[in-house]
């Protein structure tokens, strides 16, 4: 009988207090342009789509600008820089 009042106890509290929980407020942020991302090398700014040629472990790699999962980044291939 004993745990059954626990259990009680236990249950009428938070029963008691789910209306009082706060309601998620929906944020309102500004209009972005995904288009207006860009990538950064060398003090530039590359658009999504650009290559450039980027310094790796491995050597001079050729690096194409990307949106991966909200966030512009290099995309680094094996592919060698062209040497000029």
């Amino acid at each position: 009988m004993r745990s059954v009042v626990v259990v009680l106890g236990l249950m009428v509290p938070l029963s008691a207090g789910a209306h009082e929980r706060p309601v998620p407020q929906t944020v309102q942020l500004p209009d972005h342009n995904p288009l207006d991302c860009y990538c950064r090398a060398g003090g530039k700014r590359f658009a999504p789509g650009e290559k450039v040629c980027l310094r790796t472990a491995e050597g001079p790699r050729l690096a194409q600008c990307r949106m991966e999962i909200n966030v512009m980044s290099w995309g680094v291939t094996e592919v060698p820089c062209p040497e000029s």
